[in-house]
């Protein structure tokens, strides 16, 4: 993991980014960070009655799913767009504005923490870990998704070279397991939080999608493309279109993106 960051930074880009993907998230982004919710759900072991928090909500995707099981639920996430989205979607859950790394609950008050691509994007994930091991019951499980190494996500490689190609490559502000793929890494925080029977995982999952319209507007809004100039961002667009039916397979296209599944008990 990086050393050097600046947490206070991480936290109002992620924010500012989310905020603005928040509209369209459900049709882009969504459909990938989908394919993540099942197998998390599976290793947190949720199910009927539980107490669970989902940390990094976005929309509430998998605060609905864990709703299904039965689970009861808080969601919450720094951005109120993305709230608003949640709230819209999915009245009967309750969602929060609160930050995962400052958790206002008592201890042991959940029977399962939750959160979907979300670690990597925290200015302080060690703080998030020991919040979450705070505010589990003893026995009770965390579970949380990133991306697995940036060499193998397919989907997020193509939009990427298309902007290097055009534009040049732009040093965003991102938190310490940005690009982290060393399972030792997850193994030494959940431990270094107090958990126990850690595991950490790869898994298999793509970005599906009808057309390219989809995955174009979701990268577009995440990295602000429209304040390239108009001749820089039809060149990317162009690139993207391109190079992305090599991804098509009968009436959709299919990206791999894999992700790392880690999980351990208190």
């Amino acid at each position: 993991m990086q050393d050097r960051f600046d947490a206070e930074e991480v936290a109002r880009y992620e924010n500012e980014t989310w905020s603005r993907c928040a509209r369209g998230y459900m049709d882009g982004f969504g459909a990938l960070v989908a394919e993540g919710i099942d197998p998390l759900l599976d290793v947190v072991k949720v199910s009927g009655g539980d107490r669970i928090l989902d940390v990094g909500t976005g929309p509430g995707l998998v605060a609905a799913r864990a709703a299904e099981r039965g689970a009861h639920l808080i969601g919450i996430d720094v951005s109120e767009d993305m709230l608003a989205e949640a709230r819209r979607l999915h009245p009967e859950i309750e969602f929060r504005a609160e930050s995962a790394e400052a958790l206002p609950f008592k201890d042991g008050e959940f029977d399962g923490i939750v959160g979907n691509f979300v670690l990597h994007h925290t200015g302080r994930p060690d703080k998030v870990l020991t919040e979450a091991f705070r505010v589990l019951r003893p026995g009770g499980r965390m579970g949380f998704t990133v991306w697995a190494d940036p060499s193998k996500l397919e989907a997020f490689g193509l939009f990427f070279a298309a902007v290097e190609e055009h534009a040049g490559v732009a040093e965003l502000p991102h938190g310490p397991l940005f690009g982290v793929s060393d399972f030792a890494v997850y193994h030494a925080m959940a431990r270094d939080a107090g958990f126990r029977d850690s595991s950490v995982r790869e898994l298999q999952i793509e970005w599906r999608m009808h057309t390219v319209d989809s995955f174009f507007a979701a990268l577009r809004d995440w990295s602000n493309l429209e304040t390239f100039p108009t001749d820089v961002r039809q060149a990317i667009e162009n690139t993207v279109r391109s190079r992305a039916s090599a991804y098509q397979h009968g009436d959709g296209f299919t990206m791999p993106n894999p992700a790392i599944l880690m999980s351990a008990v208190k």
